[in-house]
């Protein structure tokens, strides 16, 4: 590579050819034949390249062979150190057996020269190759980045690189000083720009040839081939010497030189200066001429050219450098044209081609895997392809142009996509994905309305199902996409909220769109996510790979989520389809009052379906299933009590709450009576929610003039009754015992609150107490002692009653006229208190508590009896007769002391003795806490004479008793 200069001399191309093909060119350039004037210089690039160069003969030539033959020394070394660092990658060697490069055989001598006399001369083993020189390019091409150093900005190739610019901007400036000053003819003008880049061309192949690569013939050989492209240019726009077909023939011809050159050299450099360079040229004359067309698609066949070398050579930065470019001008082309004419549409498309073709083709170049580069090339386009419609037609006839434009793209993309499926799985993805993208928006433009909707949903579902066919599931992520866009537009636009909580004429007209959405959403929940055997990415699309392995997993949880998505919209397309025909057959022409019917038809379907998907999720044993549909029920609990009880009539939202109670209540049993876990919390809950809304519509439902006639009693008690009923069915079932406890608790809780209202006096006392002592006798015949708690409360319940209203204790220690009207309630009191006594027989303490209890109520009935009998018997007046009454009942507090202290010294009842002392204590306190300051000296004295003569009786028999016990003891 290094060889010396001297050694290898060219035989030189033959200057009076080149002076005669200049001539030849300036002077058909002069005479207005501009394509022979090009053929010409298109001869002499030809002639400088073609020509062969070899060695002359003399005593230079064993030398010259010396040097060939060490350049292919060199070469097999290179090529042995290639082949030991394959085999260490393979391990098929060991890296210490590697031999020493000193140690390689020597190659084989070349041949010997023709001379007999020459012996050859052995050459030496090769050797490492040689670090390049300071400035010299290496065999791999120009490096637009990685080489350029600190020293690089110093020397040779920053000079080389400065003077192919500078050597193109001078032809460049040229022209437009020679337009400005008039200085010579258009002819004339185009002729000296063809010769002078015609010139430089030749000048950096020469320099190729005779020094080998250097910077300097690299950016001369750049800058002729840009010279060239902008001499046509100003032949074509600035001076129309030359047709527009002729001027694209002789671009795609000099382009061609500019490929053949940079393919050949394997120099990026080259390309560079001749065709990006190139796509300069028309943005450097926009202010001489304006933007035409005619450089727009200059710079089109110019992109082409740069396309094929980038690709062909993996010279990315080229490529991103060319798009950069030429993307800025052709969007300004299309932005300034006044109509979408054929001529500019063509262009755009050509543009848009060429950027499609570009990354595929670089991607392809790469393998299979997706890259980031291409793909963020590819994106590019697409958006390029976009602009450009937008720019061309705009909303032209409502955007249906733009629309049809973009669908066209979308399919060349899809089209694309399946050719290239089998073979590279994962940029057809990205096409795949680009072109959806494309057709959703081109859908968008063309299509309005509920039409938008159906053709987003139809292609979700065939996404989803093609994902099943080729076994790709990243397919179903550009379906939920396409789900998510049906169902935004359809709800955002088509069927609003609005359409169902406000009175409308013809409210479901966005309802297909609702069903064609829940049908996608349908198909998505069916297929299956993901596949054991599927092809994992290896390119840019592994980001996705987290997301297809949770699809993969979560399938349950997904499919569930597109049914319930699916039954929602289908819910809100049957809600809306309900309102339409209420409205249609209602026979007035009224919009409010179909309207709430209306609602209430909703109310009662959206609850049968809730309660329907609970069985269902029950009978197939889902919780996942069995949530989302107590979910579901709890919305329509939410939609009743926001809306219903707040904008329809009366009888109309009580309807309503009487449905979904009912609704509610049977879910709740349902799920209580399949759970074999005793009483859960949601079928708890469900019950006792219920409970309201079934007694809120209950008691709505009721006219006011029954309601005022004690109607809201009896909606109570049949409400009661209800849950009661539904604990005696559901008690006699194996393990449903809390399930019981919790509805009579309820149903009984009810009732009670009815009882109160409907009945007053002594008959709510008798429906207390009734109620107590059949609960009491219940709990016996059943086995269940907690219906003894509901006897005990609905005791307390009639006690309280009879105590505070009936036979309140200032009945005892007033004057009245009848202090025994409370009697009879007391006695239903104390006949229950007994059965409850009884029924408590499982438990000693608790039934002798009852019987204390009972006793001490009869006690105080009996008291009571006794001043309603003296008001009766004696003639005196009231206060009188309540005197004596009181007397008397000092002395039977006393005998009942008395009484009590000896049947318990007879039978040894500590109980009864202990009774007896604590009357006795009653007693005397009475005696001094209220007959000594209320009554009369009459009945005082009598009241101690009777109470002392019972204390000394008791004192005789216990002494007498207790001496009796202690010699039976002794």
């Amino acid at each position: 590579m290094n060889g010396s200069p001297s050694i290898r001399k060219p035989r030189g191309n033959s200057p009076w050819v080149i002076v005669v093909l200049v001539l030849a060119a300036l002077f058909a350039f002069a005479t207005g034949s501009f394509l022979l004037g090009f053929v010409i210089l298109l001869a002499l690039v030809g002639y400088l390249v073609m020509r062969p160069s070899g060695t002359s003969a003399g005593p230079g030539a064993p030398a010259a062979r010396s040097d060939l033959a060490s350049r292919v020394a060199d070469l097999e070394g290179r090529v042995a150190e290639l082949h030991e660092a394959v085999e260490e990658l393979r391990g098929a060697r060991v890296p210490a057996a590697r031999p020493e490069r000193a140690a390689a055989p020597p190659h084989a001598p070349p041949p010997p020269p023709p001379q007999p006399s020459a012996a050859p001369t052995p050459l030496p083993a090769p050797a490492r190759a040689a670090p390049p020189r300071a400035g010299a390019p290496s065999g791999r091409g120009f490096d637009w980045g990685r080489t350029a150093s600190a020293a690089d900005l110093m020397g040779a190739k920053a000079l080389a690189f400065a003077g192919g610019v500078v050597t193109l901007l001078g032809v460049v400036f040229f022209f437009v000083l020679a337009v400005n000053r008039g200085w010579i003819g258009p002819e004339l003008r185009v002729a000296c720009g063809g010769v002078a880049s015609a010139i430089v061309f030749g000048a950096g192949v020469w320099l190729k040839r005779r020094y080998e690569t250097t910077y300097s013939a690299l950016a001369a050989v750049g800058a002729g081939i840009a010279g060239a492209y902008a001499t046509l240019l100003a032949a074509v726009s600035l001076y129309d010497l030359i047709s527009k077909p002729v001027a694209l023939v002789a671009g795609a011809a000099i382009a061609s030189v500019g490929v053949t050159f940079s393919l050949a050299w394997s120099e990026e450099i080259v390309a560079g200066f001749g065709l990006i360079g190139a796509m300069l040229v028309p943005a450097t004359l926009v202010f001489q001429g304006g933007l035409q067309e005619i450089g727009t698609a200059f710079v089109a066949v110019v992109f082409a050219g740069t396309a094929v070398v980038a690709v062909r050579q993996r010279w990315w930065a080229m490529l991103q450098v060319g798009a950069l470019v030429s993307v800025p001008q052709a969007l300004a082309q299309f932005a300034q044209a006044d109509t979408p004419h054929p001529g500019i549409v063509t262009l755009a498309a050509v543009f848009w081609l060429l950027y499609l073709a570009a990354g595929l083709a670089f991607q392809l170049r790469l393998g299979p895997a997706l890259a980031s580069a291409p793909a963020s090339f590819l994106i590019g386009g697409a958006v390029f392809g976009g602009v450009s419609a937008a720019l061309l037609y705009g909303q032209r006839n409502d955007g249906r142009p733009q629309g049809v434009a973009l669908l066209v793209a979308a399919s060349v993309y899809v089209a694309l996509a399946a050719g290239l499926f089998r073979r590279a799985r994962e940029p057809a993805t990205l096409l795949w994905a680009i072109g959806l993208a494309a057709a959703a928006v081109g859908l968008a433009q063309l299509l309005s309305g509920s039409s938008l909707a159906y053709a987003w949903a139809a292609e979700a579902a065939l996404l989803a199902w093609l994902s099943t066919r080729v076994r790709d599931s990243r397919f179903q992520l550009a379906a939920l996409v396409y789900i998510g866009l049906a169902l935004v537009h359809a709800i955002g636009f088509e069927a609003s909220p609005d359409h169902l909580f406000e009175a409308l004429r013809h409210p479901a007209k966005g309802a297909p769109a609702l069903v064609a959405v829940a049908f996608a959403a349908l198909v998505f929940g069916v297929v299956k996510h993901g596949w054991e055997d599927e092809a994992p990415a290896t390119g840019i699309l592994r980001v996705l790979d987290p997301v297809l392995r949770w699809l993969r997993d979560q399938q349950r949880p997904v499919n569930a989520t597109m049914f319930s998505v699916a039954g929602v919209v289908t819910a809100y397309a049957a809600s809306l389809g309900i309102l339409e025909l209420w409205q249609d057959v209602w026979p007035r022409s009224a919009i409010e009052t179909p309207f709430e019917w209306g609602h209430v038809a909703i109310t009662a379907v959206w609850s049968a379906a809730g309660l329907a998907a609970v069985l269902l999720a029950l009978r197939r044993r889902s919780e996942l299933a069995f949530g989302l549909a107590l979910a579901w029920l709890a919305l329509v609990v939410a939609k009743v009590l926001a809306f219903d009880t707040l904008n329809l009539a009366h009888t109309r939202f009580g309807i309503s709450l009487a449905v979904v109670g009912a609704a509610v209540l049977l879910a709740g049993l349902a799920r209580e009576l399949t759970t074999q876990h005793g009483l859960t919390g949601e079928g708890a809950g469900a019950i006792v929610i219920s409970l309201g809304l079934v007694l809120g519509g209950a008691l709505v439902l009721i006219p006011d003039e029954v309601a005022a006639v004690d109607g809201n009693g009896l909606m109570l008690v049949s409400v009661g009754a209800l849950y009661s009923a539904l604990a005696a069915f559901t008690f006699p079932r194996p393990g449903r015992r809390d399930l019981s406890t919790l509805l009579w608790v309820l149903g009984l809780a009810v009732g009670a609150g009815g009882e109160g209202i409907l009945l007053d006096d002594v008959w709510l006392v008798l429906a207390y107490a009734a109620t107590a002592a059949a609960l009491a006798g219940l709990s016996v015949a059943v086995g269940e002692r907690r219906l003894q708690v509901a006897a005990l409360v609905y005791l307390v319940l009639g006690a309280g009653v009879t105590l505070v209203n009936e036979t309140p204790p200032s009945d005892l220690v007033r004057a009245h006229s009848h202090p025994g009207h409370g009697i009879p309630s007391l006695l239903l009191v104390i006949g229950a208190t007994l059965a409850l006594a009884w029924a408590l027989a499982w438990k000693e303490r608790y039934r002798l508590q009852a019987i204390w209890v009972a006793g001490a109520l009869s006690v105080y009935c009996a008291s009571l009896g006794i001043l309603a009998a003296t008001q009766r018997i004696s003639p005196a007046g009231v206060h009188t007769d309540f005197q004596r009454g009181h007397t008397v009942v000092s002395a039977f507090w006393g005998l009942l002391a008395l009484a009590s202290l000896y049947a318990g010294l007879r039978q040894r009842r500590g109980l009864l003795r202990g009774g007896g002392f604590i009357l006795f204590a009653i007693s005397l306190g009475k005696l001094f806490l209220f007959d000594l300051p209320s009554l009369s000296s009459a009945q005082r004295a009598l009241s101690f004479l009777a109470v002392g003569a019972v204390l000394l009786l008791g004192g005789f028999f216990y002494q007498r008793l207790s001496a009796q016990f202690d010699e039976r003891v002794t």
